[in-house]
């Protein structure tokens, strides 16, 4: 008999009456990176939400390809969709996530949304004047496929400076409406928004990743019905850790974090699966959008933002900044794949790991090694279940406590002094306290990782353009 994977999932939620991710929620902390690009009309002005205003709206501001107001200032002559998976790939990314629509109000894809009068949105690509002439979330969503990524699209339902509206979803067009821009009532924006969501929900087949900036807007009911197999949706909820910066336990705190109940840490005897994520940038200015002559962060950089966040339990939704050509610059390229590869040859091969159901593991480390790291995780298929547990290192005939912690989950990462094993040692996992009997899907030793080593670039090409998608 063939037991389908949401029959297990069913059976364990009624088993261990505790709460446990859905398909969708279990996919997405199934790696550790979520590749979240922004590639809009503020990458062809300069960063910001929205990155259209009155100074780029109507005239070429210095920094800027164009005015904003103008489709044709979208203008990727080397768009190269396939040329990003490369580096989604290279960095260990399952799902990428990409801004159909950001503060502007300009549209990736030639949505069929129309104004109150009934002519067209106006302000997207395909639309008559516009630089480019076809459907940038196809080429975006084919890439993904035939690189075996999960996609989803970022929406930003309270900014559209094209429509006037604002963070507040207020007008914000009262005292000046720039020419070009269309100032329409609360209820049209809606309509507008809906109509175009819906088009996100329904064109492109099943994502992995809904991203609908600044709040649902009402439109949670509409997600679930078109989407009900991705996550970020009120069935299949994520929680943001509180900042961008990369370091939440010096912005937030370093309490530990659960993949159960809402807010930045979770609760442990919440009753509802809610795993948690970052999204940090890779400029080190706070910058989404490409803008020339930043500072990308290096790989020595990013390592301790991977132990922040990783190593705690939640995703990374690492930023990706396309260029005005369409492009991954080659020293973005070259960061990615550092890190995918120092991820992997960091965490890939332990010096001694165990895994099963138990309250006590142990470990036997021979005379001669060195270890300087812990990892730790939970089988999350059946929940969250440890609560205390300590970490110990035999020492004569007793053991040496190392580490005291309590939240596991998808993963928790244990940073230590190093040490140089003299004789034969072993290494115990002590769980104090359990809902359940633990699922440990893995404890495990590390050497110290290699030196980091720095590197222009990592080969990843820029790739030719692709030829333009002829539409039907």
């Amino acid at each position: 008999m063939v037991v389908r994977p949401w029959i297990l999932l069913l059976l364990s939620r009624a088993v261990a009456g505790l709460p446990v991710p859905s398909p969708a929620q279990l996919r997405y902390q199934s790696t550790d990176f979520v590749a979240l690009i922004h590639f809009n009309m503020g990458t062809f002005a300069h960063n910001g939400d929205p990155c259209c205003d009155k100074t780029n709206w109507n005239v070429q501001a210095p920094y800027a390809a164009g005015k904003t107001s103008d489709a044709g200032t979208f203008n990727p002559k080397q768009l190269n969709t396939t040329q990003w998976m490369e580096s989604i790939a290279a960095l260990g990314a399952n799902i990428a996530v990409l801004t159909a629509k950001h503060g502007c109000g300009f549209a990736l894809w030639p949505t069929e949304a129309t104004l109150p009068d009934g002519s067209p949105y106006g302000y997207n690509v395909g639309m008559p004047g516009a630089a480019i002439q076809y459907d940038v979330l196809q080429r975006f969503v084919d890439s993904a496929k035939s690189a075996g990524v999960g996609y989803g699209f970022y929406y930003s339902i309270m900014k559209n400076f094209y429509l006037c509206h604002n963070f507040s979803g207020k007008n914000s067009c009262m005292e000046e409406v720039l020419p070009r821009q269309r100032n329409v009532s609360e209820q049209d924006y809606i309509r507008i928004a809906r109509q175009q969501v819906t088009e996100l929900w329904t064109k492109y087949g099943n994502l992995s990743r809904i991203w609908v900036d600044s709040g649902l807007g009402g439109l949670g009911s509409l997600m679930d019905e078109l989407q009900p197999q991705a996550a970020g949706t009120p069935k299949n909820p994520i929680d943001w850790c509180g900042t961008e910066s990369g370091h939440p336990s010096r912005d937030v705190g370093s309490s530990d974090v659960w993949s159960t109940g809402h807010g930045y840490f979770g609760q442990a005897d919440a009753d509802e699966w809610v795993p948690k994520f970052c999204d940090p940038q890779l400029f080190e200015e706070h910058i989404w959008f490409w803008e020339p002559n930043l500072h990308v962060r290096s790989l020595s950089e990013m390592i301790p933002i991977y132990h922040d966040i990783v190593g705690r339990g939640m995703v990374m939704e690492l930023a990706f900044s396309i260029d005005r050509e369409g492009l991954v610059q080659k020293s973005h390229a070259s960061v990615y794949g550092q890190l995918g590869a120092w991820v992997r040859n960091c965490y890939g091969s332990p010096l001694a790991a165990t895994s099963g159901p138990g309250m006590a593991f142990t470990l036997t480390l021979e005379a001669g090694s060195q270890f300087d790291r812990i990892q730790l995780q939970e089988d999350i298929v059946l929940g969250q279940r440890v609560r205390n547990y300590t970490l110990e290192q035999s020492k004569g005939s007793g053991w040496h406590p190392l580490v005291r912690g309590s939240a596991i989950g998808r993963k928790r990462i244990h940073l230590l002094s190093a040490t140089q094993v003299s004789e034969r040692t072993q290494l115990r996992l002590r769980i104090e306290n359990a809902t359940r009997l633990p699922q440990i899907r893995q404890f495990a030793a590390f050497s110290p990782c290699q030196e980091v080593q720095e590197a222009s670039d990592t080969g990843l090409g820029t790739g030719p353009p692709q030829s333009p998608t002829k539409r039907g």
